[in-house]
């Protein structure tokens, strides 16, 4: 097995794929539409990377791999030969899926050097693996995802949303009303998000009314905006108990695991990439009070990362408790250690959209210090008290921050919400105009050029354990096939 094949960390790449690519099928071996027509297909094989087929299958027992005269396969892989990052990974015989005639389950068997991994997770060499509706199906490392496996009787999703995306069955995390799952754009194979919510309860649970109203608010909130540090979304489609957000992708996880991540020791991300991050996130805010809306619910769980590099593009997310600020705003809402003093005193007082500001402080003093500014661990008074006080502990994490920046993040946590400062405030501020703010934006920029314009990100490794390197053998017949 080579070197690094074995679990690692999720990892998804965004794959491309030209509308116009086709693979090149052996007529002898190779499953062509006239075969599939003979017999109904059990399952499907659905290609997400570039120059990879979408394959029915119809027989009990499928091949795939490189192929060779001694070792026959259906699918030879010989269109994505190009592709030198997946390619040097391919075994002659790379796994084979089977089905039991009598029970119906079906089998992925992995007989390959460098692996087969199901759901980002190694099969090993000679082992098996259970095949289920959605089950992602990656070659050599984890973010070599060449097919999403489908079953044709499942019926799991509504056919609305399976006739645009392959919806897989690998969580991209959970939530209290269902869970997001990664899915890709059946139009062009680009990976997405599914949001799926459940918004039927027991009618004795007044929740299930205020979930569907929240749900339509979230998506009417998130249709009206366009920003880079602000999760996009594409679709949204609403059958029988379930509703399905399609949003953006983010694939490095919440910013929370960010700042708690053991290798800052709990002292914060320090004043460089503090600011850094700051800078996005003033931005994002400022722009959502600019078109009039008011988030109510800024943590660091609602701030995702776009990947897993130190210095990242942050994506707020989680609209759900979002309101246009032109209207009356008196709800107790969002989440208690991030709640403006306004929101704790009284529900029918009315309050405006700093209270993002005072949310925002909150996220900036954990991001530069390591710790919360209120909480109910602080056992000296109540956290309600903390709050209605502003009373904020700095410890030592915070002699190595500038006084400029403690007395921004101060700004931000005032009470009073006419002395609290406003976005626009905050971006007008010199403290916004450093070296690293400049670099938040140059970054910005390049990560949405990279996103207009997709790449491939698995570069080609050297693959030193692979006896099975040959150029598969020519095929006797060939004909087109255009990949979907």
């Amino acid at each position: 097995m080579a070197r690094g094949t074995k679990r690692r960390r999720s990892q998804i790449e965004k794959p491309v794929v030209n509308r116009d690519d086709t693979i090149e099928v052996d007529e002898d071996a190779a499953v062509g539409d006239s075969q599939v027509a003979v017999t109904k297909a059990y399952a499907r094989l659905a290609g997400i990377r570039r120059g990879i087929a979408t394959i029915d299958l119809a027989d009990d027992n499928f091949v795939c791999g490189r192929g060779s005269d001694e070792s026959p396969v259906n699918y030879n892989f010989s269109s994505a030969s190009h592709d030198v990052g997946l390619y040097r990974f391919i075994s002659k015989i790379q796994f084979a899926i089977s089905r039991d005639s009598e029970t119906r389950r079906i089998h992925l068997h992995d007989h390959s050097r460098n692996g087969t991994l199901v759901n980002q997770e190694m099969i090993g060499k000679g082992q098996s693996k259970e095949l289920n509706n959605g089950d992602l199906i990656s070659i050599g490392i984890p973010a070599l995802i060449i097919f999403v496996f489908e079953t044709t009787d499942e019926g799991q999703y509504p056919e609305e949303l399976t006739k645009k995306y392959h919806v897989t069955s690998h969580s991209l995390g959970k939530g209290g009303f269902g869970k997001v799952l990664l899915g890709y754009k059946r139009s062009d194979r680009s990976v997405v998000a599914i949001k799926m919510l459940n918004t039927q309860f027991s009618t004795r649970c007044s929740r299930a009314i205020a979930k569907t109203r929240d749900i339509k608010n979230e998506v009417e909130v998130m249709k009206k905006l366009s920003h880079p540090n602000i999760v996009g979304i594409y679709d949204w489609i609403s059958v029988a108990k379930y509703s399905y957000m399609v949003i953006e992708y983010v694939g490095g996880g919440e910013f929370f695991t960010k700042v708690v991540d053991p290798k800052y020791n709990r002292m914060g991300l320090g004043e460089s990439l503090g600011k850094y991050f700051a800078f996005q996130l003033i931005d994002a805010v400022m722009y959502l009070h600019s078109v009039g809306i008011c988030h109510r619910d800024i943590k660091p769980e609602n701030i995702l990362c776009s990947d897993k590099t130190e210095r990242c593009v942050l994506k707020l997310t989680d609209f759900g408790m979002a309101k246009c600020s032109v209207m009356k705003m008196k709800t107790r809402c969002g989440t208690p250690s991030y709640n403006a003093p306004e929101i704790v005193a009284n529900e029918s007082i009315e309050y405006s959209p700093k209270v993002d500001i005072w949310s925002l402080g909150c996220v900036l003093f954990i991001t530069f210090s390591g710790y919360p500014p209120f909480s109910e661990e602080y056992t000296d008074m109540s956290m309600e008290d903390q709050v209605m006080k502003g009373r904020l502990l700095f410890h030592s994490q915070w002699r190595r921050i500038t006084i400029e920046t403690q007395n921004m993040i101060k700004w931000m946590l005032t009470v009073e919400p006419a002395k609290r400062p406003s976005a626009v405030e905050l971006m007008s501020t010199d403290w916004m105009k450093c070296a690293d703010c400049r670099s938040a934006r140059q970054d910005i920029d390049q990560n949405q050029r990279n996103q207009k314009v997709p790449v491939q990100a698995v570069a080609a490794q050297k693959d030193t354990n692979n006896n099975d390197g040959e150029v598969p053998v020519a095929t006797k017949k060939k004909r087109v096939v255009p990949a979907l």
